[in-house]
């Protein structure tokens, strides 16, 4: 794994999230994922459900409710999988993703099951530690249980966190990959560099749970807590980037 550049970065602060929630005008919760338990800590909780999406919670996110993923009970089978409560894909997924034959039913995501199955196999489960995952607002009680940390975002403030996930790297760390929405939660951070930033939010069968202009990027819990020591020198604290945010504010009102 590569290194973030620059001085040592501490846990985060409360002060350092509201002063770049302040910067980006930031309306929505910042998402984590945690390898935990249920505890009081992350109270209120609401546990999965049937085979429902994990994003059709995110209303509930929006309330402050963190979701309880359990190994062997509620929530969709491939967050399951993508999440690492689950290793194995059903030995039908590849035509699940294609033509459907011996499937549930057919995606039509890629050109073959050969393709498909290529994609899979590099798929693999990240490790955890506990017989649950927890999908929530981010609690800095909580930080050292904190496995990814996810912004819900427009395009213009999408166009911001991915420059600031990339302002001390001299090489592009944003990586927009083919899966699930879950899978951009956690599994699409492992096996790259610890600088790495995921554009997600792209999977087509998750997108009807969120508002139409909303896309996530997703980043590492050292990589997010490297982003709030950005400088004032940098380009959120230039004229150029409040313009923006002030004509579409003005688009709004007007």
């Amino acid at each position: 794994m590569e290194r973030l550049d620059g001085p040592p970065v501490g846990d985060p602060s409360l002060a350092g999230i509201a002063r770049l929630r302040e910067k980006l005008r930031l309306s929505t919760p910042l998402i984590a994922v945690y390898d935990a338990r249920p505890s009081d800590a992350f109270e209120p909780l609401v546990r999965a459900g049937g085979t429902a999406c994990c994003f059709s919670y995110y209303g509930r996110w929006l309330a402050g409710e963190t979701l309880v993923l359990e190994r062997d009970h509620g929530g969709c089978p491939g967050a399951h999988r993508a999440l690492g409560l689950e290793k194995q894909y059903p030995p039908y997924m590849a035509h699940f993703l294609t033509d459907g034959a011996g499937a549930p039913k057919g995606e039509g995501l890629r050109a073959s099951p050969e393709i498909a199955q290529a994609i899979l196999d590099a798929a693999h489960p990240p490790e955890i530690t506990a017989d649950t995952v927890l999908i929530g607002p981010l609690l800095l009680g909580q930080w050292e249980t904190v496995k990814s940390v996810t912004f819900f975002v427009d395009p213009d403030r999408l166009a911001a966190v991915m420059t600031l996930a990339g302002y001390w790297s001299a090489t592009d760390v944003a990586y927009a990959p083919f899966g699930s929405g879950c899978s951009f939660l956690r599994r699409a951070l492992d096996g790259g560099p610890d600088e790495r930033a995921v554009v997600g939010a792209t999977d087509i069968a998750m997108r009807r749970y969120l508002p139409r202009d909303i896309l996530t990027l997703t980043v590492g819990p050292t990589h997010f807590a490297k982003m709030l020591t950005v400088p004032e020198d940098s380009f959120l604290y230039r004229s150029w980037w409040n313009d923006l945010l002030d004509v579409r504010n003005r688009g709004r009102t007007s």
